[in-house]
């Protein structure tokens, strides 16, 4: 049976002009509810003057058993989201709801792989939290992330990704693009679609060499 709890917001930190990271500190008595597989997301539920509204965001860490953090960007005509980034503060609380999806990875300490994530814009909300797990339980694993954005100003976790590239040099291969920004690279302008991914075949990447794919973005 799924349920809420009302957890209490740890922190709110900002990660773009239009987007924050929400942490919530999960009581000793709920931790086991809110255990997770990499991928998983929490659903959020507010009342916004007379309407009850519920939203779902993936998570994207847990930094220790005691918190769980999501992400959340605003977008236009977003009540919820609007909400959450302008109006939500640490030591308010918000209902939210046990781990639920069936997107994701449950890395295992014996597997070996190399991984491709592809992610654009929010969608690399799940994919933090698939990298960071699998980077710490899988020594002998690696991971690539090719991640496309419109600009490094509107780019989600910039700093917990070199965070992770400073942990894991040899073993996290990080690629940006940018569709709206100017690069010395035209092979790392444009979007991450079917072509560009081609392109990145033919020019950066083993596509074939890879074990698992993972892909999370507005039409993935």
């Amino acid at each position: 049976m799924t349920m809420f709890h009302s957890l209490k917001v740890a922190r709110i930190e900002p990660e773009t002009a239009e987007a924050v990271a929400i942490t919530f500190a999960v009581p000793d008595a709920l931790r086991g509810q809110y255990r997770f597989r990499p991928g998983q997301h929490l659903t959020l539920k507010a009342r916004l003057g007379d309407e009850e509204l519920r939203r779902c965001y993936s998570i994207c860490r847990s930094d220790n058993p005691g918190e769980i953090c999501v992400a959340v960007k605003a977008i236009e005509g977003g009540r919820f989201s609007q909400y959450a980034v302008s109006d939500l503060a640490a030591g308010m609380s918000l209902e939210v709801m046990v781990p639920q999806g069936t997107f994701g990875y449950q890395p295992q300490p014996e597997t070996s792989g190399n991984y491709l994530a592809l992610a654009v814009g929010s969608g690399i909300t799940p994919m933090l939290a698939i990298i960071g797990a699998t980077l710490a339980t899988e020594p002998q694993s690696s991971v690539t992330l090719v991640y496309g954005n419109r600009s490094s100003a509107s780019m989600m976790f910039r700093q917990a990704l070199a965070d992770l590239k400073d942990r894991y040099p040899q073993r996290l291969q990080l690629i940006y693009l940018f569709s709206q920004e100017r690069s010395d690279s035209e092979l790392l302008s444009g979007r991450l679609d079917g072509a560009k991914l081609k392109q990145l075949g033919d020019h950066l990447l083993d596509v074939k060499g890879f074990d698992r794919t993972f892909i999370c973005g507005r039409k993935a």
